[in-house]
């Protein structure tokens, strides 16, 4: 019969959401910064200001991709241990 492990504590799972938090928090902030900041830079007609957007929008995707990462990688965990 396979044995169950005891389910974690309410304060390890409150831990682990603030580290998806942190994570996603990181990447918006850096995504916004390149979105907002980056187009401001060179004024109108500047390759700043198509580039700026795109690499936000990179920045974001890369953020989202890297929670979900985190989020698969600790339920493998999870479920190996």
């Amino acid at each position: 019969m396979p044995s169950t492990k005891p389910p974690a504590s309410v304060t390890e799972y409150v831990e682990e959401g603030v580290r998806i938090a942190a994570i996603l928090l990181v990447w918006g902030v850096l995504g916004t910064v390149a979105t907002h900041g980056l187009a401001d830079i060179g004024g109108p007609g500047s390759p700043l200001e198509t580039l700026g957007p795109q690499l936000g929008a990179l920045l974001l995707a890369t953020g989202l991709l890297n929670g979900l990462l985190y989020v698969l990688y600790r339920t493998v965990d999870y479920c190996e241990s």
